[in-house]
């Protein structure tokens, strides 16, 4: 057995390393460049960068958010997705103790991490990403309750409510509401999530919505808001604590 607090360490170490990895993929993915070739470059000089230039946060900091070769200033997103994506490996080990749905949430977390940084930046949710994150979500319910007929079904129902709902917004609005890939999202979570857990997944979301949606407006030069990340963040809560937080939820309204 591995002592807790050497585990966490693990945990940090390993979301530090594909924090990394989602820095570059989101960079890459929406510039139609290769995610498999090619090593990474500063995007001001275009010098190679060695392996001392490419250690998760620690490379930011000691150069002190500069390129070292021609001093450009190198962005904060980068120690940010790192530290983020480090901080969602840590809290799963914390709080998924199967093995097998510990491993698959730790595959998830980059992808969805990526997704969602897509999202703020260009306002896309490429489909590449949301069909290894639904290839996953398979896995996690087959290793759940096994219902994969039940979850297709919702997910199907998801496509098809978001379709409707779209399609409703733009002829009361005349410009489009939710988008397929949110549809493709919440689809995900219907395969992935049991029928009381997928429900507090749409509760989470809808709440998360209206609460980044207000701060979103408060940033200057904003664009559309985007409302992946909302849907990414309630997916992974549900997905991580959903069950426990329904148990909780009954135990408060049964008094």
């Amino acid at each position: 057995m591995i002592p807790e607090p050497l585990w966490f360490v693990i945990a940090a170490t390993f979301g530090l390393v594909f924090g990394s990895f989602v820095t570059s993929l989101s960079y890459r993915l929406p510039r139609d460049e290769s995610i498999a070739r090619g090593r990474s470059r500063c995007p001001a000089c275009s010098q190679l960068l060695s392996a001392r230039d490419l250690v998760p946060v620690f490379s930011w900091v000691f150069h002190k958010g500069t390129c070292r070769h021609c001093g450009a200033r190198v962005s904060w997103r980068y120690p940010v997705i790192e530290l983020i994506t480090a901080a969602f490996f840590v809290a799963a080990a914390a709080f998924v103790p199967e093995v097998a749905h510990l491993g698959l949430l730790l595959a998830m977390t980059p992808m969805m991490v990526a997704l969602a940084v897509i999202d703020t930046e260009y306002q896309r949710l490429p489909n590449v990403l949301i069909a290894v994150l639904a290839v996953l979500a398979i896995a996690w319910r087959w290793t759940g309750d096994g219902a994969l007929l039940a979850g297709l079904a919702v997910a199907a129902i998801a496509i098809v409510a978001g379709i409707l709902i779209d399609a409703g917004y733009k002829a009361l609005k005349g410009r489009g509401g939710l988008g397929l890939g949110e549809a493709k999202l919440i689809a995900v979570g219907g395969v992935a999530l049991g029928l009381g857990p997928f429900l507090l997944f749409l509760s989470v979301t809808g709440l998360f919505g209206v609460v980044l949606s207000a701060f979103w407006q408060r940033v200057p030069g904003s664009r559309a808001f985007p409302f992946g990340p909302a849907i990414l963040a309630s997916l992974w809560i549900c997905l991580t604590g959903g069950e426990f937080m329904l148990q909780g939820l009954v135990s408060l309204l049964s008094g």
